[in-house]
């Protein structure tokens, strides 16, 4: 029996507890608070999904923190990176020696900030694809034919006992890809979302309605080029046609009316992940002496459009 958390139980962390849930060889807990905690122990952790089914998931545990937890084999880590810190402090009382982390978030930072705070412990990376968001009643409700993670562990040490989480989260049910080059798998995604998400939200669009204009097209395409080439520059093992991948799939594949979680939150004058995104393109173009002008325009404009979302 493998004590797992859910730390962080919106879209992708309610859509993975629903997974986890369905293991009779996983003792599920989750981090939740308020009326969202309520509902969870009332009516359990449902999940609509058009990939994954109906599903319903009843954690043993529904904690506002680690402090009233045993010691978990594993936590997920399901926030957004601005919440990150204020997650690590929540559930550090629930971080034993041999615990893994293993955070399941946009961007590229987390798992190295998750050593910082933890050294010595399993730390993994991950990257997951899936359209998915959280109903008012609490419910996961996830859209379209995909959704999969790809996860993995770049320190040597730490393989076997991430790879035994990861077996663990295949063996719910739930799409988990093993990769070998993980960091290439999260830059891929990463890359899409510098794109996708910041233009998503700079214009209130939703893919359809991208594909239908010309200026959308080439400002996406803009962005993918400007984030790859960081990429490239820093030797990721990423393909060479990394930019036209993700622009074909944005043309041909994601679902018109698909929109990404950054313009929700703009939308409903929430934080927004800037700073995970073309933020840190800024940082790294910056160190390394490459210019992303349009990245540059995304991200002041965005910020005013938080500012004013946020008043």
């Amino acid at each position: 029996m493998k004590k797992i958390c859910v730390a962080g139980v919106g879209a992708v962390g309610g859509l993975l507890s629903a997974m986890l849930g369905q293991n009779p060889e996983v003792e599920l807990s989750v981090i939740a608070r308020g009326e969202k905690a309520h509902s969870f122990k009332e009516n359990g952790i449902v999940l609509h999904s058009d990939f994954y089914g109906e599903q319903v998931a009843r954690p043993v545990h529904i904690a506002s923190n680690g402090a009233d937890l045993p010691i978990m084999d594993a936590i997920l880590l399901c926030v957004k990176n601005y919440s990150l810190d204020e997650m690590t402090e929540l559930i550090r009382p629930a971080i034993g020696p041999e615990t893994v982390l293993l955070p399941v978030m946009n961007g590229i930072e987390a798992p190295g900030k998750l050593r910082q705070a933890f050294p010595g412990r399993h730390v993994g990376e991950s990257c997951i694809y899936t359209v998915s968001f959280m109903d008012k009643d609490y419910s996961i409700r996830q859209i379209g034919p995909y959704t999969h993670m790809f996860a993995g562990c770049t320190p040597t040490g730490d393989k076997a006992a991430v790879y035994e989480v990861l077996e663990v989260i295949r063996a719910s049910g739930f799409d988990c890809r093993i990769s070998e080059n993980i960091e290439g798998e999260i830059w891929q995604k990463f890359i899409l979302n510098c794109a996708y998400n910041t233009l998503t939200a700079r214009y209130m669009v939703n893919s359809g309605e991208i594909r239908d204009n010309p200026l959308y097209r080439e400002e996406l395409h803009a962005l993918l080029e400007e984030a790859a080439a960081v990429g490239f520059r820093l030797g990721i093992r990423i393909p060479e046609d990394i930019v036209e991948q993700k622009f074909s799939f944005m043309m041909e594949k994601q679902p018109p009316t698909a929109t990404s979680s950054m313009r929700r939150d703009l939308e409903k004058g929430l934080p927004i992940e800037l700073d995970a995104f073309t933020g840190a393109i800024l940082r790294k173009g910056e160190a390394l002496g490459i210019d992303v002008p349009m990245t540059r325009r995304f991200h002041e404009e965005l910020q005013r459009c938080e500012d004013l979302a946020r008043q």
